[in-house]
């Protein structure tokens, strides 16, 4: 990775390397990161393709942009006394930094046909919009998302300058969806309730796993003509009532709804259609997928049962819509998990999600997870109660479970 500033802000050179070497402090890998300048009046973010992208805090040349493509992407400063902007170039991709808006001051650019905005109270001075751009071009050259970049720079503006944001106290609120409007919190679930949580396609492997002591448990079926889709979640939601377990039904909402199951696990995209407020007011479990600071801020504004973090590592049992995360990025979410407060409590619990075997389980519990969640080390084992076995040495034992929400 190439981060390339323009000479008409190569002061900004120095800033960039002391958030890198704070990155570093945190365990993540600067050493592919290359600084220099810019060949034109645009930052530079270049690996696989190249990102151009401008800012409204420098005085840029106007006769020399007239032989120059327009950026990929505008970062706009509202307030700044800005010299170009987004006006001039409509078709670019813009983040709008400060707006007035309805709740306070607001962060706010477009993903896809979704507007997103970052909720926050305080207007920026000069020097902290500089600081902001620092954060958010080094954290781009560290392979963060926008929307995660964007976050983590508006809650380094709330922590000293040798401080990687933690609390959630320090970070914005992004907008809650449309969807949210009317949902009671979810059932709460203690910690120690959950174990080792196996992730399997069919139900003869709940009927198989539960009797070696498992009592978290998905059932995760690809398919939904499946003939006997329904007949599997009944009777996947009778054996964990036999067995006091807690079977969690991914993605079929309806049917947990309509059969009363333990639990519901959803994606961020089955979100949008599922009757959140029926599964609330029904006392289901809700357990949600994140893959990084914006999606886990904004499900947390749904009160979930846990939060499932990942993908840790790289795994072929699911098409993932984000690149591996990695144990330290595991450990900076799971500490500001355990910020959020949780019911009358602080923390909420946690499930680390994909390639985990137990050939690094005991890594990614010592990041701080409530619970490691696995797939092919117990359904790809040669001896399955063995690898079960193995596998619950890394977690206390789990907490017995009667009802959702009823924890022993």
């Amino acid at each position: 990775m190439k981060l390339l500033i323009p000479s008409h802000c190569v002061v900004m050179t120095g800033d960039v390397q002391r958030v890198l070497l704070l990155a570093k402090q945190q365990g993540l890998h600067i050493d592919h990161i290359e600084l220099g300048v810019s060949p034109t009046q645009y930052f530079h973010l270049v690996a696989d393709t190249t990102l151009r992208l401008s800012s409204n805090l420098f005085v840029l040349n106007h006769l020399s942009l007239g032989s120059e493509s327009a950026p990929d992407l505008c970062i706009d400063y509202i307030g700044a006394g800005s010299h170009l902007t987004s006006s001039l170039c409509p078709a670019v991709a813009t983040v709008a930094i400060g707006v007035a808006g309805c709740n306070g001051l607001e962060d706010t650019w477009w993903y896809g046909d979704e507007q997103r905005r970052l909720i926050h109270l305080r207007a920026l001075t000069a020097q902290q919009q500089r600081q902001h751009l620092t954060w958010l071009l080094s954290l781009l050259a560290l392979d963060f998302a926008l929307e995660d970049a964007l976050v983590l720079s508006r809650a380094a503006l709330n922590v000293s300058r040798e401080t990687w944001p933690r609390d959630y106290r320090d970070f914005p609120q992004p907008e809650p969806q449309a969807i949210y409007r009317g949902v009671a919190p979810f059932a709460l679930l203690d910690k120690t309730s959950l174990g080792l949580y196996p992730v399997v396609d069919d139900v003869r492997w709940i009927a198989t796993l539960l009797p070696l002591g498992i009592k978290t448990i998905q059932l995760r079926i690809k398919d939904p003509a499946q003939a006997d889709l329904e007949q599997q979640i009944i009777q996947a939601i009778a054996l964990g009532r036999e067995h006091g377990a807690q079977v969690f039904i991914n993605d079929y909402w309806q049917l947990a709804l309509k059969h009363r199951a333990f639990g519901v696990h959803l994606g961020q995209e089955d979100l949008l259609c599922a009757d959140l407020a029926a599964l609330s007011a029904a006392g289901i479990c809700l357990g949600l997928s994140t893959h990084g600071y914006f999606e886990l801020l904004r499900i947390q504004q749904l009160a979930p049962s846990y939060i499932a973090l990942g993908h840790i590592f790289p795994t072929t049992t699911k098409q993932m819509p984000s690149k591996p995360q990695g144990l330290v990025r595991l450990k900076l979410y799971q500490s500001l998990l355990d910020s959020l407060p949780y019911g009358e409590h602080v923390g909420v619990p946690s499930v680390a999600i994909g390639g985990i075997d137990r050939s690094n389980a005991a890594q990614v519990l010592e990041c701080g997870v409530s619970s490691i969640a696995v797939v092919r080390a117990i359904t790809q084992a040669e001896d399955v109660g063995l690898a079960v076995s193995q596998l619950q040495r890394f977690l206390p034992a789990p907490a017995s479970v009667t009802e959702a929400g009823d924890v022993k």
